[in-house]
């Protein structure tokens, strides 16, 4: 029988190899880890977990390698992670059996590490959906269509449940300046600052169709009228509750930390038509900004107190030295656009200015 992935249960004493050499001889083997349970209620026995990357291998070849039946040759049955954890008596089934501890564990893999991570994979309070997809990816290519089936239910559900939240705490920070002044810049510095992952908004007609559940969202080079409702955008940054967000494929619901809006327009530009109509439904919109950030080309002002009710940021700024300018410098690349075009046509063509070409 080919498999890519096998285990090996034998008794101590019906095996009459070296494991770790053995195991070492074949290259063909990518990984594996083994273990001596010695201190169950049974005969002293060894469990042995080989796996084969991309390739698969034949079970009876296996069984001369170690000098067994066949028989003794298993198919891995479920996850790789859940072989692993058998090792050591680590599966919700075995807590009443005698727990091993991973230094145990012989294999030629960071086999503590491993089970670390495999638990990532619906633990939303300490990763981020994004952050376990990016985890479901560096898994074998067998196990990752699995994974992540099991992991787009599991979020299904943290969506479901992240609804019926009425009292999340999010800090939403707006953040204006002209454009090339660094707004977004510094909205992608202050999440890694806070070590928050975060998405940066794609498209202003469907911002949140890349949102993957990042702690922070950068809703980048907004305006007023990017919402197609002001009610939609009141409903995103509401603290009392959790709402799902009209997107192109389906709704999702922000269930972060930071949202962060850039623009070029002031807030308190943004909907003149409630300016007089509907005054109490502006209010509530500039009652959700935690902090205000103006930025231009020399500095930037930041201000914790929010906005007052005219939309304008309130209390004295916290004033910082803006050196986008020269970081702007310190990232550009030399690339020989004229040498490039020069290989290209064959041709030196001399641009003499606006009016022409000679």
């Amino acid at each position: 029988m080919q498999l890519r992935q096998m285990e090996i249960v034998t008794d101590k004493d019906k095996l009459s190899v070296d494991i770790q050499a053995t195991c070492m001889k074949y290259k063909t083997i990518k990984q594996w880890a083994y273990i001596l349970h010695d201190k169950d209620d049974t005969r002293p026995h060894y469990h042995i977990y080989l796996n084969f990357g991309t390739s698969s291998c034949d079970t009876s070849l296996v069984a001369k390698w170690f000098n067994l039946p066949e028989n003794f040759i298993e198919k891995v049955k479920g996850r790789k992670v859940d072989v692993l954890l058998y090792l050591t008596h680590g599966n919700d089934t075995q807590k009443n059996k005698h727990q091993y501890s991973p230094s145990e564990v012989v294999a030629n893999f960071d086999f503590g590490s491993e089970i670390e991570q495999s638990k990532i994979i619906g633990d939303f309070e300490h990763y981020s959906y994004a952050e376990q997809v990016a985890y479901v990816n560096t898994l074998p290519i067998s196990e990752k269509a699995t994974a992540f089936t099991r992991l787009k239910k599991l979020w299904e559900l943290e969506c479901q449940c992240a609804s019926l939240i009425t009292d999340r705490q999010i800090k939403v920070g707006f953040i204006d300046g002209k454009a090339g002044a660094g707004k977004t810049y510094y909205a992608k510095q202050l999440c890694k600052s806070l070590e928050l992952d975060f998405c940066i908004s794609s498209s202003s007609n469907d911002p949140f169709q890349d949102y993957l559940g990042q702690n922070a969202i950068i809703l980048d080079d907004m305006r007023d009228k990017t919402f197609k409702y002001l009610d939609d955008l009141l409903k995103i940054i509401d603290n009392n509750t959790s709402s799902s967000v009209s997107s192109r494929f389906h709704n999702k619901v922000f269930n972060g930390k930071l949202i962060l809006i850039t623009s070029s327009v002031p807030l308190h530009y943004w909907y003149p038509e409630y300016k007089y109509s509907s005054f109490d439904t502006l209010t509530q919109l500039y009652r959700r900004i935690s902090f205000y950030v103006h930025v231009d080309r020399e500095s930037i002002y930041y201000y914790d107190g929010g906005v007052d009710d005219s939309g304008k940021p309130k209390g004295e700024a916290s004033v910082f030295i803006n050196g986008i300018t020269e970081l702007k410098r310190e990232r550009s690349v030399d690339i020989d656009i004229l040498g490039a075009f020069g290989k290209i046509a064959q041709t030196k063509i001399v641009f003499t200015g606006p009016d022409g070409f000679a």
